[in-house]
Parts: structure tokens; C-alpha cells; sequence
């Protein structure tokens, strides 16, 4: 298991730009080389530079896994076809207003949690693209359960918040533990600010020891 800190066109939330999967990881047109390479090299994943609907915030507005990806109805189709192009992966949308996928969204390879108000035809969008149990939930009564958690093949982190009954409710929906974090210095919406697949993870860089040692011992403690 590798792990890096780094930045993101100057922010910490490198949950808000990239979205990443054991195979891939999306993420803007325009990044420095190093930020490219680092991710790369962390994760062990191919990286597929794009915008979504000429938005660089890639991570916000899709949901990746290895067998699919979501993304807002913003996105083009010229960029819905670079995006399959690059991954061989089908990519659908999400619409209706409720469009910022990543945030929507908290996956891994089997499960997904999702926001609790989705209209109920796209959660059978999630479960053909993604090919995942979906369980609508908020985590700690926040609804974009994306951008409160983050969550790979081995464990799930989550806002700080949470109450025990949450986790033990989530730990079971997953089939892992799960457990709470922050990141850069007390930042809690861990989704935001982290993301991880089953090699590792990056988080921003003003992230402290401890902290790091909490997401580890979330994600890659199985």
C-alpha cells in the first residue's frame, strides 16, 4: 500500500478533481506532470485526462469503478466518447438536476451508497453500469454520501460525525468496517479531500500523521 499527499491546482481536495479505480484514474485537463505521475505511481493506475461539460471539478461530476462510469448530464458527447475511448469502460448519465455523480456517490467494486433522494430509475443506471448493490442512505444527514466517504475493496472512511449506530449500519450495507477521519488538518468530508483504490491513496498535502494514520487504518486494515 502506497500513499502520497499532494495538490491540486493549489486545493487540498483532490476528491473534488480526480475519481479513481483500480484500473483508471479521471482527472482534469491542465495538471502539472509531477501531479499526473504521482497519482499514477501511488495508485498503479492509467491516468485519462478530461473535462466534464468544460468543468475541470472531474471528480464532483463522475463515479468510476471497473465495470462503468457515471457522469453528469453536462458532459458532452464528445467527452462521454474520449472518456470510453480511453477506458473501454460504458459510460451513462445521471440527470434531473441531481448531476454531481461523485458526490451522489460512494462505491467500490460491489457496493454503492447513494444519495437518498435519486429517483429510482437511476439507481438502476448505478447497479447496470456499475454492477453493484445500491442502498440509498445520508451518512451523518448529509446527503451527497460522495463527498462524506470514500471507500475501497478493504474498508470505508467517513465524516467524523457519524454516530456508532451509522457505523455498524454501514460496515454491514459494505460487508467491511468502516470508520471515521479527516483529512488536512480536521477537514471532515473525507470523499472531498481523499481517494483510494485497493493500492492506495492520496490525500491533500497539509494532511497531518495522524490523520494519515486513520485513513490507513480505514482502508487498509482488512
Amino acid at each position: 500500500m502506497l500513499f502520497e499527499r499532494l495538490e491540486v491546482f493549489g486545493s487540498q481536495m483532490v476528491g473534488v478533481y480526480c475519481s479513481v479505480s483500480n484500473e483508471y484514474a479521471l482527472m482534469p485537463e491542465g495538471l502539472k506532470e509531477n501531479v499526473i505521475k504521482t497519482i499514477e505511481k501511488t495508485l498503479e493506475v492509467e491516468a485519462v485526462q478530461l473535462t466534464i461539460g468544460d468543468s475541470v471539478l472531474v471528480g464532483c461530476l463522475s463515479e468510476i469503478n471497473q465495470n462503468g462510469i457515471l457522469v453528469s448530464d453536462i458532459a458532452s458527447d464528445e467527452e462521454i466518447q474520449h472518456l470510453e475511448s480511453k477506458t473501454n469502460l460504458d459510460a451513462a448519465v445521471l440527470s434531473e438536476g441531481m448531476n454531481t455523480s461523485g458526490n451522489l456517490i460512494l462505491s467500490n467494486e460491489s457496493h454503492a451508497l447513494v444519495h437518498p433522494d435519486l429517483n429510482d430509475k437511476y439507481i438502476d443506471v448505478i447497479k447496470d453500469i456499475l454492477n453493484v448493490e445500491v442502498i440509498k442512505t445520508s451518512i451523518s444527514g448529509i446527503k451527497n454520501v460522495g463527498a462524506a466517504g470514500v471507500a475501497n475493496d478493504n474498508g470505508v472512511l467517513l465524516h467524523p460525525m457519524v454516530s456508532e449506530q451509522e457505523l455498524k449500519e454501514i460496515s454491514n450495507k459494505f460487508g467491511l468496517t468502516a470508520n471515521v477521519g479527516t483529512f488536512g488538518y480536521g477537514m471532515p468530508m473525507v470523499g472531498s479531500g481523499v481517494i483510494a483504490n485497493n493500492n492506495g491513496f492520496i490525500t491533500g498535502n497539509k494532511t497531518t500523521g495522524p490523520e494519515l494514520g486513520r485513513i490507513e487504518e480505514a482502508l487498509f486494515s482488512e
